[in-house]
């Protein structure tokens, strides 16, 4: 019996979506986004796949004033270099605040995430 239990639970973990390559997670469920700025008071990433979390927001940091469907704003990129413009995948939770301080300016999207996971694009 114990056998058998084993086997099942080595299935079910070499059958997650998420695998490692390289010392790399990478993730073929995840969801994905668009970094569009980065600011004191969090990064608003536009949202790339079916989630319907994100909001309509215009970007009046900059000139011409640009207008984004599907924004989230996340408190801090985790272990990222990534620039404005690059496209992130990511597990994530929806959050009322962050768990860091993060300064409140304003003008930023108003439905915040954490990511849990940040994985590599296949």
């Amino acid at each position: 019996m114990k056998t058998l239990l084993f086997a099942i639970w080595i299935v079910i973990i070499s059958s997650t979506s998420c695998e490692r390559e390289s010392n790399k997670l990478t993730c073929t469920t995840c969801s994905t986004a668009k970094i569009i700025l980065y600011s004191c008071g969090g990064t608003v990433l536009q949202l790339l796949d079916s989630s319907n979390i994100g909001e309509t927001w215009s970007n009046f940091f900059e000139t011409p004033i640009l207008e984004y469907n599907d924004c989230v704003l996340v408190g801090n990129l985790p272990n990222t270099k990534s620039n404005v413009g690059d496209i992130i995948s990511f597990n994530y939770k929806v959050v009322d605040n962050f768990s860091s301080g993060i300064c409140d300016i304003g003008g930023l999207p108003k439905t915040k995430i954490e990511i849990t996971d940040l994985f590599e694009i296949k």
